[in-house]
């Protein structure tokens, strides 16, 4: 099992890996861009036209082109029943079966009378399906090894072979010349097309690139149009809309896309596969949600229309639909290399969402500018429990910073900053918060640089704090003597239930002090010492602990040197143990007596979970 996929969560940092959005109550009350109803409803109603994403590809592969909505065949659409019943069955990870094309049309006439898009939409279209991918891998690496969120969302239902249902406007909505009753449906369209955009849950894939020439052919034009994508006033907005709420993995502007990316997978993956996947490669250099304020500016100077009265009517198109998001209550920006300008950018716009509890800004490249813009967010909202900082650069100023804040917010309960360069200065700040903070109970300080003094400083914290019930160590520096001083705050904290101290160095005599507390505090149900340096010494300690404790109910010890005396020592303890449930004695050096004999001590026990 890897460093990275512990189970649990006190190895690992605290995160959101899901594209699950949550909302406040409020939102929640059948919000258009929240809910599926709406979505369902646009193609119930005909406004809206969902084309298969696997007849999209097919027509590429056989050289055809898009036409318009009123000359595709039946199909190349999906029915609304087909569609309820696909969504229903989803549940909660529906979003990812909608998907919504934002692109510049290539002419007047026709958006794409070459297939210029049509490649790049199915190509895309191929990974997301799991048609194709790990093509320079090996056998090894296929399709299969690295589902899309489509493909896992699919099998996780058991629905089968996956499908998406895409908007694309030429195709969707009824084109001219129309009978009147598609010019009825035609701006009921238009409107619904913003849910597809804008829904916290639905994907986007912003088709940025143009073929060569064709900026030269705008700035020809009379009067001269957009050259690009981002200029387009109508695209702007798209973009503007799709960047309010949307998890990070779910709004791709494929320009970005690589070739290596292309070959690889869909994604998004994990963090260290970055450039293996799409979703990743695609989601970078988002930026923030704007205001309100900002599109109707950016719209007024520096965007263009073909018919310039449609400037008012788009900026008050997304201030329309920017009231109806801000009751969100989590917003996830992880992976989008935002930096500290990013954050401050995020930061001025943030109490606008007055109802967000969880702010997701992990696998990024924020620093201590960013954090102090975060820091002083937090000293006045009023709303937020959960802050994620995983994987960014925020380093011990940063976390001094974050420490700060912590001193007079009253409402962040739950805090990781994992792999984040923090070493002891950090630590200690961090620490001097906890001993005035009252709310805080559940702080992760994976992976970064903290070692005894760092320790010392959270141990003393522990004497004094009632609150922290999760505290988070993993893959640290911490010794010997950090370890001892955690075990002393142990004695007479009354509240840490959960501790995770795996991946550091602290030894037979670390563990030794840990198995001490272990006698006598009445509430650490779960203890992760995995991947210590911890041999049959350490081991004996803690079997003596667990012929005692009446709270354990949870220990984690693989990745050390525990030999078949130290494991002979836990079976013994296990046979008087009643209350453990889960032991992890894998990577060690046991031998076959030394793992016959732990078996033999759990063999009849009811629901037990022995990992060797």
């Amino acid at each position: 099992m890897s460093r990275y996929e512990l189970p649990g969560g006190l190895g690992g940092p605290l995160t959101a890996q899901s594209q699950t959005i949550v909302t406040s109550a409020a939102a929640a009350a059948r919000n258009a861009y929240f809910d599926v109803e709406t979505l369902l409803a646009s193609v119930e109603s005909g406004a809206i036209a969902a084309v298969k994403g696997t007849w999209l590809v097919g027509l590429h592969k056989r050289g055809g082109r898009l036409s318009r909505r009123q000359d595709l065949p039946p199909e190349a659409f999906w029915s609304a029943g087909e569609l309820k019943r696909v969504a229903l069955a989803l549940g909660d990870d529906f979003g990812v079966l909608f998907v919504a094309l934002s692109y510049r049309w290539l002419t007047k006439e026709h958006p794409d009378p070459d297939g210029f898009h049509l490649g790049i939409v199915a190509a895309v279209a191929e990974l997301y399906l799991n048609l194709r991918g790990g093509e320079w891998l090996g056998d090894d690496f296929g399709p299969d090894k690295f589902p899309s969120q489509l493909t896992a969302a699919f099998r996780k239902h058991g629905l089968g072979l996956p499908e998406f249902a895409l908007f694309w406007d030429f195709a969707s909505l009824y084109q001219p010349p129309r009978t009147d009753a598609e010019t009825k449906l035609f701006p009921k369209g238009l409107q619904n097309s913003n849910v597809w955009y804008g829904h916290a849950r639905t994907v986007v894939w912003m088709q940025s690139q143009l073929p060569e020439g064709f900026a030269a052919r705008m700035r020809a034009s009379e009067p001269p149009l957009a050259e690009t994508y981002e200029d387009s006033g109508w695209c702007y907005v798209e973009a503007a809309i799709s960047a309010a709420i949307k998890p990070g993995f779910l709004r791709l502007d494929l320009a970005k896309r690589t070739e290596w990316a292309m070959a690889r997978a869909y994604g998004p993956g994990k963090p260290w596969e970055s450039d293996d996947m799409l979703a990743r490669v695609c989601a970078r250099r988002r930026p923030p949600p704007p205001s309100p304020e900002t599109v109707r500016r950016m719209l007024q100077t520096e965007k263009r229309f073909t018919n310039s009265s449609d400037v008012s009517k788009v900026a008050d198109l997304y201030a329309t639909f920017f009231g109806k998001v801000i009751n969100v209550g989590e917003l996830k920006f992880q992976g989008l290399e935002w930096g500290d300008a990013d954050v401050v950018e995020l930061c001025e716009v943030l109490p606008r969402f007055a109802a967000v509890r969880t702010l997701d800004l992990s696998d990024n490249k924020i620093g201590p500018e960013g954090a102090s813009a975060l820091g002083e967010a937090l000293k006045v909202n009023a709303v937020m429990t959960t802050l994620v900082l995983n994987f960014n650069r925020i380093g011990d100023e940063g976390a001094i910073a974050i420490a700060e804040a912590l001193k007079v917010n009253a409402v962040v309960t739950a805090l990781s900053l994992s792999d984040n360069r923090i070493g002891d200065e950090g630590a200690i700040a961090i620490a001097e918060a906890l001993k005035v903070n009252a709310v805080v109970t559940t702080l992760i300080l994976w992976q970064n640089s903290i070692g005894d003094e760092g320790a010392k400083a959270i141990a003393e914290a522990l004497k004094v704090n009632a609150v922290v019930t999760t505290l988070g160590l993993y893959n640290n520096n911490i010794g010997p003597e950090g370890a001892i001083a955690i075990a002393e705050a142990l004695k007479v904290n009354a509240v840490v239930t959960a501790l995770g101290l795996g991946g550091n160095n602290i030894g037979d005599e670390g563990a030794i002090a840990i198995a001490e507390a272990l006698k006598v505090t009445a509430v650490l149900t779960t203890l992760e010492l995995g991947y210590n340096s911890i041999g049959d010494d350490g081991a004996k300690a803690i079997a003596e602990a667990l012929k005692v404790t009446a709270v354990l109910t949870e220990l984690w010890l693989g990745g050390n040197k525990i030999g078949d005396v130290g494991a002979n020592a836990i079976a013994e303890a296990l046979k008087v143990n009643a209350v453990l449930t889960k032991l992890w004695l894998g990577s060690n050096n046991l031998g076959d007596a030394g793992k016959t004999a732990v078996q033999d001590a759990v063999k009849g026990r009811s629901g037990f979970q022995l990992y060797l």
